[in-house]
């Protein structure tokens, strides 16, 4: 039976729930600790993609209790050298691959210790090459939840690899600042890397994002509402998402959709002359 006062144990994974395997994850972590209260962050990371795993993780992050374990996989590297590690911070506790999917959430919350996991003995007793999820992750997400310290479970290293959110640069014609899109959500919403207070700087006297539509040409968007519904139908517009950064929206409709616009496309912001 799960234990309702336990620490929650996060899982964040891109695998997907058509196949076993995230499901395999809560397998291991409940015949270690039967107890633990497991939850689902997602697992519908693009396949591979380490940037949205990065994103969707230090966006929902905060909003858990002090104290939380969460388990990513997002590991496209998994079987190679790249190691896995435990990262504790000021609230929270980071387990998965170095590969920068856990560093801004960790560096966003304060990192206090890293630890390269490196204790077998804590691992199950067979580890493939191709799904360290099930066969280092999971297990070491059980122990720690049971109170094995991070210091038994590997040795503490200095350093993480680096991944950062893709930043707003200025124009190379120095007429505004180049943005990408970093996340389409399940509603066509398309997500900037530009925070709402960066936004309002350029955008303070009016703006135009425009963008290259494909096989259409050149296109602009220059209204910005504080709502979805307070937007008119089929116009594209800007607002802040929950996640604090701007976001394109057409109400009621699919942005990336009636765009044709998809993570990593360029927008241009630009105040107008």
């Amino acid at each position: 039976m799960t234990n309702l006062n336990a620490v929650p144990i996060v899982l964040l994974t891109d695998f997907g729930v058509e196949d076993v395997y995230a499901g395999i994850l809560k397998g291991v972590i409940l015949s270690i600790n039967p107890g633990a209260c497991i939850m689902d962050l997602s697992h519908s990371v693009g396949p591979r993609d380490i940037r949205q795993g990065s994103f969707l993780l230090s966006s929902a992050a905060p909003y858990f209790p002090k104290g939380a374990v969460f388990c990513v996989v997002v590991d496209p590297g998994v079987g190679s050298e790249r190691a896995p590690i435990l990262v504790r911070t000021i609230d929270y506790t980071f387990i998965g691959p170095d590969n920068g999917v856990l560093f801004q959430a960790s560096r966003d919350n304060g990192i206090r210790d890293i630890f390269h996991l490196n204790q077998p003995g804590y691992f199950l007793s067979t580890v493939s090459n191709t799904f360290h999820g099930r066969d280092i992750f999971a297990p070491v997400t059980a122990h720690f939840s049971l109170g094995v310290p991070a210091e038994k479970l590997g040795v503490k290293i200095k350093s993480m690899v680096p991944l950062e959110l893709v930043p707003a640069v200025p124009a190379e014609d120095g007429s505004g600042l180049e943005l990408a899109i970093i996340h389409k959500d399940r509603f066509g919403n398309l997500i900037l890397n530009i925070r709402q207070d960066e936004f309002n700087k350029v955008a303070e006297k009016g703006f135009r994002l425009e963008y290259d539509r494909p096989g259409k040409g050149n296109a602009k968007i220059d209204q910005v509402f504080p709502t979805y519904s307070a937007a008119p139908d089929h116009t594209p517009f800007v607002l802040e998402s929950s996640s604090g950064y701007m976001e394109i929206a057409v109400k009621n409709q699919s942005a990336a959709r009636v765009l044709g616009l998809g993570p990593d496309h360029k927008i241009r912001l630009t105040a107008p002359l």
